[in-house]
């Protein structure tokens, strides 16, 4: 009888070993392929199997305790107005393939993150293959840009690397570009110091051939908050950030690649004559809050193309680029009502309030530096997205993800050494 006891508990370890490598291979392989547009099907097939794989080890070992994290009721709120949007949406059945295809898979990216923190050298090695990825994308952006006649001064050609377009990379780039910056700090080996100023680089020559100027505002604020949270003395470097980031934003803006047709100096006494693509974003946020205002309990229900079925009228009269709100925010209360706003804004609130270091993390502290590195990823994101909508697909997933990678490490720290707890360093871990 012991014996068998002793085979079957020898095979559940294994077993459970075999299930948790298969689980961080498509986890890893998911980071790195995350955004490439032309592999879809690797990438659904890496994220479900990372969180069937995950599911299967967590069974076989026992290890079954829940981390709700600070997310556990935004997430909820979030899930049920998404769902009571259904009954006032314009298209239910889009808006409940979209329930499917964004906030269940969401939801599932977010946890799978959230409990495959085991280890700090699970974290690291998270992070390590975001940084291949992010060196993949940035060597094709630069290739592709010049390959195809680019022109450094003019915004005609923009980069979009491996992704299906320039606002996509650069959404890409303003939520990896403060695991960038803070890689040297976690990854201090001197093998790897020659290594870290041209992956920076890049990564900002990468964003700025985009040409998307919420993209420059996203990456450099990102920048100097880093500036902030790594100084000792936190209000003299903000200070010293925010004037850096002046400096380098009247440069930017100084290029002529900043301009897409505007007239700002019509912006004050007649917005309507702005043109350009300000001028477009200022007639359809006009339009989207007028709506709002009129129902801001009733959304339209969840999924981009909601807005061109519910406004034909608009869509009839206006450039085909203006086929949704272009604006993150004022797209949640559109589609969700402004109760699905709130629970968003909860969301990345929570994940800021939990992850914001109270003072410099130390070098090699990969946990609290990685939790710094997307606390500061959720603020470029929503500036990113203050003139655009990329809080779906793969941009929302990875954004999911790295914030479960950083709450679960947050988790796993916290608890590390309690007896019989699942996070014990005494725990067996493949």
């Amino acid at each position: 009888m012991m014996a068998a006891s002793i085979s079957h508990d020898a095979g559940v370890g294994l077993g459970g070993g075999l299930w948790f490598r298969a689980s961080r291979l498509c986890l890893l392989l998911l980071i790195i392929i995350m955004p490439m547009e032309a592999i879809t099907a690797a990438r659904e097939m890496a994220m479900m199997g990372a969180a069937f794989f995950l599911f299967i080890h967590l069974w076989l070992t026992g290890q079954r305790q829940w981390r709700p994290t600070a997310l556990l009721w935004p997430w909820i709120l979030y899930a049920v107005t998404a769902a009571l949007s259904l009954l006032s949406a314009v298209d239910p059945a889009y808006s409940l393939k979209e329930l499917r295809a964004e906030v269940l898979k969401g939801l599932i990216v977010f946890y799978t993150g959230v409990h495959f923190i085991r280890s700090e050298e699970h974290l690291k090695q998270a992070w390590a293959a975001l940084l291949a990825g992010v060196a993949i994308m940035g060597v094709f952006a630069v290739f592709y840009f010049f390959a195809e006649g680019g022109n450094l001064l003019h915004h005609y050609l923009r980069a979009g690397s491996l992704h299906n377009g320039y606002g996509g990379f650069g959404t890409y780039l303003v939520t990896v570009w403060p695991f960038v910056l803070l890689a040297p700090m976690a990854f201090p080996s001197p093998r790897l110091r020659p290594v870290w100023p041209v992956l920076i680089a890049v990564t900002a020559f990468s964003g700025y051939i985009t040409f998307g100027r919420a993209t420059w505002l996203g990456m450099l604020l990102e920048f100097g908050l880093c500036l902030v949270i790594m100084s000792r003395r936190r209000l003299r470097a903000a200070l010293l950030g925010c004037l850096v980031c002046l400096a380098l934003v009247a440069a930017l803006l100084s290029v002529p690649g900043a301009r897409h047709g505007e007239r700002w100096s019509q912006l004050w006494n007649n917005p309507a004559k702005v043109g350009g693509t300000a001028g477009d974003l200022i007639a359809l946020w006009r339009h989207s809050l007028g709506r709002i205002a009129q129902e801001p309990f009733t959304g339209i229900g969840l999924g981009r193309h909601s807005f061109s079925k519910a406004f034909p009228e608009f869509r009839a009269t206006h450039q085909p680029l203006l086929w949704h709100s272009h604006n993150m925010f004022i797209e949640l209360a559109l589609q969700l009502g402004v109760q699905g706003l709130a629970a968003v804004l909860w969301a990345f609130i929570a994940i800021i309030a939990a992850l914001w270091p109270h003072a410099p993390p130390a070098r090699r502290d990969t946990v609290g530096l990685f939790g710094a590195a997307a606390a500061l990823m959720v603020i470029g994101f929503s500036v990113r997205n203050l003139t655009d909508d990329f809080f779906v697909d793969d941009s929302g997933f990875m954004l999911w993800l790295l914030a479960g990678l950083a709450l679960g490490a947050r988790w796993w720290r916290d608890r590390a050494g309690r007896p019989g707890d699942d996070a014990s360093p005494e725990s067996q871990e493949p």
